[in-house]
């Protein structure tokens, strides 16, 4: 989970406090007499992020107590690696916004895994959901290698990315193209 997150344009989302222990959190509003507003989705374990935080953390605290602070470390330094592929991502595009359609020599030129993260970049940009490194894999080769007459096309939520006429295209799933087409 990062710190902050653009949510859209002119409206973003911080976390300010993602670094600090939630028993830390729950000692300054105790001693300082506030109030807060517990959301009852935090103890379903069914989520997973729930799941990690009940069962998962106190079994690792339990056998190696600076567990938490150690997880935390990781998670900025994922969170900063993360913002230098982003950075990355926005260099090969040189002057191109990062918008669909994108010509598919943007991704030829480059490395295949720069090429996977430039797509990925530009689907997390538009709200799309990560796929597995296997299918983005599976995909970005598909791109690359089809065909001119052909048009590989994956399936990601409600959205469908394609390829034709030397562009991807990001649009809208067409009722009637089904799941037939995932990657």
């Amino acid at each position: 989970m990062s710190e902050t997150r653009e949510l859209r344009s002119g409206l973003g989302l911080m976390r300010p406090l993602l670094g600090v222990a939630r028993s830390e959190i729950d000692a300054y509003l105790m001693k300082h007499g506030l109030e807060w507003v517990e959301d009852e989705s935090n103890q379903d374990t069914g989520f997973s992020r729930n799941f990690l935080r009940h069962k998962v953390i106190p079994l690792l605290q339990s056998r190696f107590p600076a567990a938490e602070k150690k997880l935390a470390t990781a998670s900025r330094h994922f969170s900063e690696a993360q913002a230098l592929l982003d950075e990355l991502a926005l260099l090969d595009l040189g002057d191109r916004p990062p918008l669909f359609p994108l010509p598919v020599s943007c991704l030829s030129r480059l490395p295949e895994p720069r090429a996977r993260n430039l797509l990925r970049f530009l689907l997390a940009r538009h709200g799309i959901r990560i796929p597995s490194g296997e299918r983005l894999l599976e995909f970005v080769r598909q791109l690359l290698e089809a065909k001119p007459d052909r048009h590989p096309a994956a399936v990601f939520g409600n959205m469908q990315v394609r390829r034709q006429r030397g562009k991807v295209y990001l649009e809208p799933l067409a009722k009637e193209a089904g799941r037939s087409q995932d990657v």
